[in-house]
């Protein structure tokens, strides 16, 4: 019996010496081992020259953590050209890109050397983009600039200056270490210069500039605008019109058409109106109107500008409450001539007679000389969840020479229906670009068909308006009205069309107070003809017809419900955003709203990057039946891959918003131009979209 233990107990220990001599005394080395290699913090595949990355490994089904690295290019071990690692794992990049940039990183298990892991990390110099770029700065204003470093993970410090060379006279302004220009109070001798921010990683090649204007006033030469909202009796207001502006603060003049409750005037805006600028990209205009010809004769709005000098406003006046935009108009497109080709157009507003929402959308035909045909024409309207669509339609317009003119359509389906327009052109191009020609329209015969107001956009010659125009991501932003008629719906679309008539979605929605969160849905549509298609969207689904001015970009129209949904779709990438291109200068300002009652918004945002997220700051002007003016904006954002995010702000109190970016950041200086933005908050049942631009 003691022969038998003890041969017991020498063949057990013959196993754990044996099961030890193969995994080195750290457990199983078999074919279920596995090396895993990570970054600290996770997933970072991009590091800037001479920066650093944390690479660690995991090794399973072992106690021996311990592992080797090395770099590789094509199969071979680096050169110091590639950057160096330690044997912790830290990673330092090569003071300039290898050649590929693309270097492998292998974690090698030193218990089992057949055992490895391999990740990939691109090594990019470091880029300092500053915004706004070019900045136009009036005198004696202030401008806040923010410099963004590339990759994100690169230190986001710098140090700011105004280029002595260009500016040998010293009278450009002052900038401040947080990138806080002041300008002069009179105009630099040497004209434009230029800001620079400086990486505070150890080269003096890190630059980034942006040129500087300084002028007279931000605000100067010919202008047209719309807006549309609701008067103290919560009776709808819409309002369309030019003026021009003097450097010294004046208005030259100008004309307004506006929709009441009562019906259209038309009105002469004096030369008693008045505006001011008490910040680079805020101010207030107030625009007086003759007595009697108008409901109200003066109108106070506060504004936001963009970088290229055009605006959104808010009225900020207790008169009434609402939203608009002012746009710089170009006054070489103050002709006929200007209106050739085809122009795409979406029009919101009321049916006076039962005040329910109404809208139309469409396209037609101009011959350069006054006249619209000769059946090409489309029109499709949604009065009150009342539909009627029209394949021939034509007519006529007259553009004067102070850019305002007329417009008529004529429904060819309908017995000769006409439709009557007040037009100011704004101007654009009459090509293929991002800046097509674009009017303002407003109805002038309201008692007898809606009273409604909008945009007409050209419409790219170049593009065949069939099933392939839907062929990439769209974002859409549509707003509706509930029921009740009293509450707001609104919605942000992230589409892709395929080209063949499928569509693939994702929304989010805020119907009056009941949140919808990146709900997905899948739909058709059909393309029937010159830029028009049908298409249904949102889910349950709402039928649509769209009316595309370019690829992807266009007006949409409910084509028949009782919500009455309107808006646009603009053009995406889809993917590849990074949350540093949220960085910069924004104005944001809420669009039309379906309702009475809702809280109209005008944001200069202020965005930083804090990674993984960006901060937001800045300052907002709020009407909620009050006027609140100067409201100090704060919280974070955050940017997923695919272009939506959110800002959640902490002040001037607590509320929450999805964002959805607008255009392509690869084709514009790597920085978002656009986005939209909806409240996400149940609380809120009279939301709106809101558009910001850089």
């Amino acid at each position: 019996m003691m022969t038998k233990n003890l041969l017991a107990v020498v063949t057990l220990l013959g196993v754990a010496l044996w099961s030890g001599c193969a995994t080195g005394g750290g457990g199983h080395t078999g074919s279920d081992m596995q090396v895993t290699v990570s970054t600290n913090p996770p997933n970072q595949s991009l590091v800037g020259v001479t920066l650093t990355v944390q690479f660690q490994a995991s090794v399973t089904h072992t106690d021996n953590q311990t592992v080797t690295w090395s770099l590789t290019q094509n199969g071979t071990a680096c050169t110091a050209a590639c950057g160096t690692i330690s044997a912790s794992g830290l990673y330092t990049a090569p003071a300039a890109p290898p050649n590929p940039a693309v270097v492998n990183v292998t974690a090698t298990s030193v218990a089992n050397t057949t055992k490895s892991d391999t990740a990939q990390i691109k090594v990019l110099p470091i880029t300092v983009t500053v915004t706004p770029g070019p900045a136009t700065v009036g005198l004696g204003l202030k401008q806040q600039f923010v410099a963004s470093v590339t990759p994100d993970a690169a230190p986001q410090t710098v140090t700011w200056a105004i280029s002595a060379a260009d500016c040998p006279a010293n009278d450009c302004g002052t900038i401040d270490t947080n990138g806080l220009f002041t300008a002069p109070n009179v105009i630099p001798a040497g004209g434009t210069f230029s800001v620079q921010a400086t990486s505070t990683i150890d080269s003096p090649n890190w630059i980034g500039t942006s040129d500087v204007t300084v002028v007279t006033s931000r605000l100067n030469g010919s202008y047209a605008y719309f807006f549309s909202g609701y008067d103290s009796s919560n009776k709808p207001v819409s309002l369309a019109g030019n003026f021009v502006a003097n450097t010294d603060g004046t208005i030259q003049g100008g004309t307004q058409d506006e929709l009441t409750a009562a019906g259209h005037n038309r009105c002469t805006i004096l030369s008693t109106s008045r505006y001011t600028l008490d910040g680079n990209n805020h101010g207030a205009l107030t625009l007086k109107t003759t007595s009697g010809a108008c409901a109200v004769n003066a109108r106070t709005y506060n504004f936001v500008l963009n970088a290229a000098g055009d605006g959104q406003m808010i009225e900020f006046d207790g008169v009434g409450r609402g939203s608009g935009r002012v746009s710089q108009a170009d006054t070489s497109d103050f002709s006929n001539p200007k209106l050739t080709g085809g122009f795409a157009f979406g029009f919101t507003g009321t049916n006076i007679i039962t005040g329910k929402r109404a809208a139309s959308a469409g396209v037609f035909f101009a011959d350069g000389h006054g006249n619209i045909g000769s059946s090409a024409g489309a029109l499709d309207i949604n009065d009150g969840g009342v539909a009627t669509s029209s394949t021939n339609v034509t007519g006529s317009y007259n553009i004067g020479s102070d850019g305002s003119g007329t417009l008529t359509l004529v429904d060819n389906n309908a017995g000769g229906t006409t439709y009557q327009f007040a037009i100011y052109v704004v101007g654009g191009k009459t090509q293929n670009d991002a800046n097509p020609l674009t009017l303002y329209a407003i109805a002038t015969d309201p008692l007898a068909n809606p009273a409604v107001l909008g945009t007409i956009v050209f419409q790219d010659k170049t593009q065949t308006f069939d099933k392939s125009a839907l062929n990439a991501f769209s974002v859409s932003n549509l707003t509706g009205v509930d029921n009740t008629g009293s509450k707001a719906l609104v919605a942000l679309i992230d589409a892709s069309g395929d080209g063949n008539g499928n569509v693939s979605a994702t929304y989010d929605a805020n119907n009056a107070g009941t949140i919808v969160a990146a709900k997905a849905f899948n739909s058709t549509y059909t393309a029937t003809g010159n830029g028009r298609y049908t298409v249904d969207l949102l889910n349950p689904a709402v039928h649509f017809v769209l009316y595309l001015s370019a690829a992807n970009r266009g007006f949409l129209l409910d084509s028949a419900s009782a919500q009455v949904y309107s808006g646009t779709m603009d053009q995406q990438t889809g993917s590849s955003f990074a949350v540093a291109e949220m960085s910069g200068s924004f104005e944001a300002v809420t669009g039309s709203t379906a309702a009475p009652n809702g809280s109209q918004v005008a944001m200069n945002l202020l965005n930083t990057l804090a990674l993984p997220n960006f901060a937001v700051a800045g300052v907002q002007d709020e009407t909620d039946g009050g006027q609140n003016a100067g409201q100090t904006l704060a919280g974070t954002g955050t940017l997923l891959d695919i272009g939506t995010g959110t800002i959640t702000l902490t002040a001037p109190a607590a509320a929450k918003y999805v964002i959805y970016t607008l255009d392509n950041p690869k084709q514009s200086g790597f920085l978002i131009q656009h986005f939209v933005m909806i409240n996400v908050d149940p609380a809120n049942t009279n939301p709106t979209v809101i558009f910001g631009e850089r």
